[in-house]
């Protein structure tokens, strides 16, 4: 029903997708997964056409969805948002009208007999009947969230996109909001794309599943049991959980292992070489591990910079737009001794901060053991330079790990 084929979307410089493809089907109930900022949410305002991508395709039945009329599409799909500041006092009843819109001849045509049976009936089925007269400014955040819900409902589209529709409700309507959902894909066919962040929830109630890591790759897709993983889990949301069958529902059921999410390393001292971002989760969680941590070099205003600065860790800093100067480097060096272990994880190499690879190629030849996160990935604008020398520390015993996650794990094992 919908297909996406090589979406390619960025917000300014940030690139959300890249070459991303799926499909829809219709009939189906999936569930959109991922860590905040993957771009869930952006997603679907990509596939009703409130944003435009870069590149790529999205159709709707074969038709590209920039050629579909907004009137059509408000028929086609019925959209229930994370929430909405509600600043003026329409009741309750006059708000979920609205969804009859675009069924209507013209916007100043008042609602017929078939529309009051539709708004009732949406007010029924959201145990909203009793709020109907009450503006809506006088409500609170789950009562609100089930009146757009309900607005969504007597729409009457043939698919309902959710972004993070359940986030304000408490257990019973949530559970009964799930109920309804499963009810109206089940007798009216309804097709229904959600974001959630309620694993379990969604594990219960979906026929498929997507999973999007990060960087806004599909980590994973297909049943729920395929892909809720304890494995596929770790990787994309960087926890360590169990997964089991649930005896009642036969669905996927999650238990975060909280004592795994963070190893204690009081006992281990690392400098850490970022910049621009490439060290924001190992700052963090690092620190929060208790590690006698130091960073730098770092360019006054790198988002890194700032992050080690909020967080009182000890680095070396430099003039922001800056190459790092001796003094820097000097400083930098004394750290790395005081060191017993060093992590590179910047991914961008260029003259300006080339020698702190080799700051990593004389902690080496001292002993010390050097990480070097993710360089498969680098990119190095130093005619090679960067790549001979990062060969160069492998031949002396550096460790390539992939990710955060595997060198949080390796880090921890280190410290038993």
């Amino acid at each position: 029903m919908i297909a996406v084929s090589n979406l390619a979307f960025s917000f300014g410089p940030k690139a959300v997708f890249s070459a991303l493809n799926l499909t829809v089907r219709r009939g189906e109930i999936l569930s959109l997964l991922g860590p905040n900022g993957c771009g869930k949410s952006t997603l679907l305002r990509l596939l009703r056409g409130n944003l435009r991508a870069n590149g790529g395709q999205i159709t709707w039945a074969g038709i590209p969805v920039s050629e579909i009329p907004a009137a059509i599409m408000a028929r086609k799909v019925a959209v229930v948002p994370q929430g909405m500041q509600a600043s003026f006092p329409f009741k309750v009843k006059e708000l979920v009208a609205m969804g009859r819109y675009p069924h209507r001849k013209n916007l100043l045509s008042f609602a017929d007999r078939e529309d009051q049976r539709v708004i009732r009936r949406a007010l029924a089925m959201t145990d909203i009947i009793g709020l109907a007269e009450r503006p809506v400014t006088r409500l609170s955040g789950g009562e609100l969230q089930r009146v757009l819900l309900a607005r969504a409902l007597a729409q009457e589209a043939e698919t309902l996109f959710l972004d993070e529709a359940t986030s304000h409700l408490d257990i019973d309507h949530r559970l009964e909001l799930s109920e309804l959902l499963v009810r109206l894909n089940r007798e009216l066919g309804t097709t229904i794309v959600q974001v959630s962040h309620d694993l379990d929830l969604a594990a219960a109630m979906s026929q498929r599943i997507l999973l999007l890591n990060g960087q806004g790759e599909i980590a994973a897709e297909g049943a729920p049991g395929a892909v809720m993983t304890a494995e596929n889990l770790r990787r994309v949301f960087r926890v360590d959980v169990k997964v089991e069958e649930n005896p009642y529902t036969g669905a996927p059921q999650i238990h975060p292992l909280l004592s795994g999410v963070v190893p204690r390393l009081e006992t281990a001292k690392i400098h850490l070489i970022c910049g621009g971002g490439s060290g924001t989760t190992l700052l963090r969680r690092l620190h929060l591990a208790a590690a006698e941590l130091s960073a730098g070099p770092l360019n006054e205003g790198d988002s890194d910079e700032v992050l080690a600065t909020a967080l009182g860790i000890p680095l070396v800093r430099e003039l922001p737009f800056s190459p790092y100067s001796p003094t820097a480097l000097e400083e930098t060096a004394a750290m790395v001794d005081r060191a017993e272990i060093l992590i590179i994880a910047t991914q961008w190499w260029g003259a300006g901060n080339l020698a702190c690879l080799e700051l990593a190629e004389t902690a080496l030849k001292k002993g010390k053991t050097v990480y070097l996160l993710g360089t498969e990935r680098g990119r190095d604008y130093t005619d090679g330079d960067a790549e001979k020398k990062i060969a160069i520390l492998r031949g002396l015993g550096a460790r390539s790990v992939e990710n955060e996650e595997l060198l949080l794990e390796r880090l921890g094992r280190k410290a038993l």
